[in-house]
């Protein structure tokens, strides 16, 4: 039964749900918890570095 939790939680993750959507779905108490568990699979160093282009562009306005 944990597997399929486990499992469910990580393709939650891979479809793009929300952090804190996941937690309250895994009835974690905290994102904490969620992050504890989950980070591993939520980290994406690609969308981070697209993200912080972003990010930049507005700033800058360029």
């Amino acid at each position: 039964m944990h597997s399929l939790r486990h499992a469910c939680a990580s393709l939650w993750i891979e479809n793009g749900h929300n952090p804190k959507q996941i937690q309250r779905l895994m009835g974690h108490s905290s994102i904490k918890v969620t992050f504890d568990v989950y980070g591993h699979i939520l980290s994406d160093a690609d969308a981070d570095q697209c993200a912080a282009e972003a990010l930049q562009a507005r700033l800058l306005g360029s």
